[in-house]
């Protein structure tokens, strides 16, 4: 699987995306023929080469341009272009994000909307050479580091504002932010975007073998290299990686029945699995240990629900990652009725497995009136 890790190390704009993806090698000169299919007169655009202490990156210039474009116009650009269909469908995506955001935080209608320092054509620039990058190297996965912003206040056309700006908060909501004491807009709303759009919020980088990277330099000075890097190449896994906690903890004073109750419960507020077993404690006591699988989005739920439904004053909790098979479920006719089967693929498409919904065979078997297991292997065999 291609994937690509971007270590925002002093922040990411629109222009570093598409300079460290230049300098990782898609070539300027497709950025160029692409961006010129906009149907509008155009700022000069160059790169520049720029060394923050050891590390030399490419700085993406583009001149001032006087052109303002609604929103209603950058969706009829994008749309009308002569550009491959997926690349349209990034740019479009990215630039639903911006809207969305943007018509939270000003509290009025997509058509009410007026984007400001966003409505430059620069924008149209970043999101579509952002999506012909991304499609020039064929990623499947993209994660991302903390997202760092700055700090104190900025000046916009809506006057000073806090930093970051509210726009880039609401787009960075469940992405892990860090903030440097710095009076500068480190993250762009159109940055934050791009990592919204592409990045995957909850999982951390597995295992990559990696083949290119490319450094997007800006030109702020300060003690951090004000760059952008991005590691591109491929990860040896055979399905996807996702982040978890688990959760444990030793239980000497409640009664199995209501184990087993709080376990249900345990598992509808949202955890991924939960098991229980014996184990032996202090003065050879007999106990129980709880062990729960969660995810981030429920953590906070199923921690609360341990406390509340069990007798310990303490649990135990870390954070690991899991890899599961890519998978897809299908309705399947047998001559016995339709079955809802489970198929696991590896990375390279292959189905190396099959599961079939234990309760599709309970039914079967029962509306037959033979053995579970008997009904299971009819039909998988049939299946075959």
């Amino acid at each position: 699987m291609k994937i690509m890790f971007i270590d925002p190390i002093f922040g990411i704009s629109g222009d570093m995306m598409i300079a460290a993806l230049i300098h990782a090698g898609y070539p300027f000169e497709n950025f160029l023929k692409t961006i010129k299919k906009i149907p509008l007169p155009l700022p000069e655009i160059e790169l520049e080469s720029i060394s923050h202490g050891v590390i030399n990156g490419i700085h993406l210039k583009i001149g001032h341009g006087d052109i303002h474009l609604t929103i209603n116009e950058m969706e009829a650009i994008i749309h009308e272009m002569d550009i491959h269909e997926k690349i349209k469908h990034d740019a479009l995506g990215m630039l639903e994000i911006l809207i969305n955001a943007e018509s939270k935080i000003h509290n009025t209608s997509r058509d009410e909307l007026h984007f400001h320092e966003l409505s430059n054509i620069d924008t149209l620039i970043d999101l579509i050479g952002v999506a012909h990058g991304m499609d020039f190297f064929g990623i499947e996965k993209v994660f991302c580091g903390p997202v760092p912003c700055g700090r104190g206040t900025i000046s916009t056309s809506h006057g000073i504002i806090p930093n970051p700006p509210p726009v880039t908060l609401e787009i960075l909501k469940d992405f892990k932010i860090v903030f440097f004491d710095e009076p500068l807009e480190l993250t762009t709303p159109t940055g934050a975007t791009i990592v919204r759009y592409y990045a995957e919020p909850h999982q951390s980088i597995p295992p990559i073998k990696v083949k290119v990277i490319g450094y997007g330099a800006g030109t702020y000075k300060s003690l951090t290299p004000d760059v952008l890097r991005l590691f591109i190449g491929e990860s040896e896994g055979s399905g996807e990686f996702e982040d978890i906690w688990i959760i444990e903890t030793d239980i000497d004073d409640m009664d199995l029945e209501y184990i087993g109750a709080v376990v249900d419960r345990i598992r509808k507020a949202g955890a991924i699995d939960c098991v229980f077993f014996p184990v032996y404690m202090k003065k050879g006591r007999l106990g129980i240990r709880l062990s729960v699988l969660v995810g981030n989005d429920n953590l906070e739920m199923v921690k609360y629900t341990i406390f509340s439904e069990t007798t310990t004053f303490g649990i135990r909790i870390r954070k690991d990652a899991r890899e599961v098979l890519k998978r897809d479920i299908k309705e399947e006719d047998t001559p016995f009725g339709m079955v809802h089967v489970k198929y696991g693929y590896n990375e390279k498409g292959e189905c190396i497995k099959t599961h079939i919904e234990f309760d599709d065979v309970k039914k079967i078997a029962d509306d037959i009136g033979i053995p579970y297991i008997s009904a299971y292997n009819a039909i998988k065999k049939s299946l075959k």
